[in-house]
């Protein structure tokens, strides 16, 4: 039988017999994952000014990261470097709509971001330091965020772009 469950983090609903170990919109862990009935609707969160300007600061770097994983995967050597790229980018934009939803902002556009072309090696390795970049931040933000649901969510995407570095590794 399938059931409704929510992802906790950005609240896309999965069907399924049971939670997946992953949400398959944002990326974030199974634990973020609850049945449907027991979901909460954060919606625009009450923040201080450096979290809203740390949220800001995050939805110009997930839409610049979507802009360049379109990029790369427009000109991926092969369909798995492709089908990788593709994923990131959609992750990336849930990303933006999570953020921009929670600090009550209009979703920015994303930008034309250059890549390196039809080199795979390049690209991944130009993700790899996207990624490290998104975790540091994203642990520094949750680190000094006085609100509960930021912490939440720049932690779970911390979580979610270093999965995001270990596959730039794989791959490279």
């Amino acid at each position: 039988m399938m059931d409704p469950y929510r992802c906790q983090i950005c609240g896309e609903t999965y069907l399924g017999g049971a939670a997946p170990d992953r949400c398959p919109f944002c990326g974030a862990h199974s634990r973020h994952m609850v049945k449907a009935a027991e979901w909460i609707s954060y919606g625009k969160v009450e923040m201080c000014e450096q979290s809203l300007k740390d949220c800001q600061a995050a939805l110009q770097l997930e839409v610049g990261n979507a802009g360049f994983y379109k990029c790369a995967e427009k000109n991926a050597q092969t369909q798995i470097t492709g089908a990788i790229f593709k994923r990131l980018h959609k992750q990336e934009l849930e990303h933006a709509e999570l953020i921009a939803e929670m600090a009550g902002v209009p979703e920015p556009e994303v930008p034309e971001v250059d890549c390196a072309g039809d080199n795979d090696a390049q690209n991944l390795a130009d993700a790899h330091d996207r990624e490290h970049r998104a975790v540091r931040f994203y642990l520094q933000v949750a680190e000094r965020a006085p609100e509960k649901r930021v912490q939440e969510v720049f932690r779970a995407l911390a979580e979610v772009e270093a999965e995001h570095l270990k596959i730039s590794n794989v791959y490279r």
